[in-house]
């Protein structure tokens, strides 16, 4: 497991995606599931920053065909799932996150938040 601390910035999103990259390539998922952990891990830190207002915690397990991710914020409000509306600008990352995972979850830590993934190589999404 990869554990690190990014900070509260437009640069933490890239930082999060070079981390997943190498996960992925170790996993050795198929190059559609580590685009769909990459874009899942950035709406998930994008989040993180815009309504957790904090430093990012990443973690991240792997096995082979198999990734997790955490991120983990100081805000303890929980995301909710909204419905798709394709006329607003945003509200979209969970719905995305959803849509792509085998399945995600959020639980409390003891600051804040951790919003979580999985994606399996060999099982569909959803």
């Amino acid at each position: 497991m990869t554990e690190t601390v990014l900070p509260c910035g437009p640069e933490a999103a890239g930082q999060a995606r070079r981390l997943v990259a190498q996960a992925c390539t170790a996993a050795q998922l198929p190059p559609d599931a580590c685009d769909s952990a990459l874009l899942c891990t950035s709406e998930l830190v994008t989040n993180a920053i815009v309504h957790g207002r904090s430093d990012v915690r990443l973690w991240v397990r792997t096995d082979p065909g198999w990734i997790r991710i955490e991120v983990g914020d100081d805000n303890s409000r929980h995301p909710h799932l909204q419905p798709a509306d394709d006329g607003a600008l945003d509200g979209r990352g969970l719905f995305i996150v959803d849509l792509l995972t085998t399945r995600w979850g959020v639980r409390d830590d003891s600051i804040g938040k951790v919003v979580w993934f999985e994606l399996r190589a060999d099982a569909s999404a959803g």
